[in-house]
């Protein structure tokens, strides 16, 4: 099993913390967490194949888990590329929902 973790950094102090296990060239597992610069960083919004199906949490911070996201059609590879993409693309409205609730 080989483990790769990694950091994208973002506008503002945010940025996305990586981690991707993988086994012969296939990927196993992977988690991308939205981090929110703080005293410590805040994870605001994740994607990850914990249960074994990818799926994106949407967090609030007084509420917690607000809502999970089954992406039971795609495979861990394109839940992967696509977790990474909406988390760059879309990181100020993950804060706004995080702070709202």
């Amino acid at each position: 099993m080989r483990l790769k973790e990694f950091e994208i950094p973002l506008r503002q102090g945010f940025y996305l913390a990586v981690e991707i296990e993988s086994l012969a060239g296939q990927i196993t597992s992977s988690v991308v967490r939205l981090m929110k610069p703080a005293d410590p960083d805040v994870n605001i919004a994740r994607y990850d194949t914990a249960h074994h199906v990818p799926h994106r949490d949407v967090l609030g911070r007084k509420q917690g888990l607000l809502r999970k996201d089954w992406l039971r059609a795609m495979s861990f590879k394109d839940a992967l590329q696509f977790a990474i993409n909406d988390l760059k693309m879309n990181y100020e409205r993950y804060d706004q929902i995080y702070e709202s609730n």
